[in-house]
Order: structure tokens, then sequence, then C-alpha cells
């Protein structure tokens, strides 16, 4: 039975939420990962779904943190590959959870009344 690895990386920032997200999009893009999916949560954190080949991930680490992210010391471990992991599997899946650190509101939704 082959071990499936998949990466949680997290990170912060004190940076424009809406630039900040776009940047990150285009390392994730340039590493040669690519995004499957995303989640915003408020204006206070993003998860973002990507999947990376195992020969992309240093690439992967030197995007992210090109873009003034800080990742967690566990994240930039993660995008370490191993010498175990590079035979059983050639792309891991991952989610890349962004906080943003601000002083603004809550950003609010309304959401619309259903009928019924």
């Amino acid at each position: 039975m082959s071990e499936h690895r998949f990466l949680r990386l997290s990170g912060f920032t004190k940076a424009e939420r809406l630039e900040m997200t776009h940047r990150v999009s285009e390392a994730i893009n340039q590493s040669g990962a690519w995004i499957t999916d995303f989640h915003q949560y408020s204006n206070v954190l993003i998860c973002i779904n990507f999947e990376v080949s195992l020969g992309d991930l240093s690439r992967l680490a030197a995007t992210l943190q090109a873009t003034g992210l800080q990742l967690s010391q566990e994240s930039i471990d993660q995008l370490t590959p191993d010498n175990a992991s590079i035979h059983k599997q050639s792309e891991l899946a991952g989610t890349l959870q962004i906080t943003f650190i601000h002083n603004e509101p809550d950003l609010l939704r309304e959401v619309p009344a259903v009928p019924g």
C-alpha cells in the first residue's frame, strides 16, 4: 500500500487581501502547480486547494515566499521533498490557508431570503 501525502500549508500577511490573493494565485501557477478550488472566509482567511508535482515543490516554495507571504516553518518543511516519498507518488494535493491580519471590520455578505 502506498503512502499518500497531503500538503497542509499555512501563512499570514499584513498585505492587502485582494493583492496578496492575486500574487499567491500567480505564484502557484508560475511554479507549475494548479489551483483546483478555493474558499474565502470573510476578509480574514482564504483556503486555496491545489495540486503540484513532486518535481515542482521547491519551485512552489520559492514562488510563494517571493510573494511576501509569511509561511509557517511547518509549511516550509512540507515543501522540502524527501527521497522516500518521491518514488511513491508523482503529484500531491494540498491546501494553503492564508490569514489576513488587519484592522478592517468583518466583511459581511448579504444572504438573500429564500421563499418558503
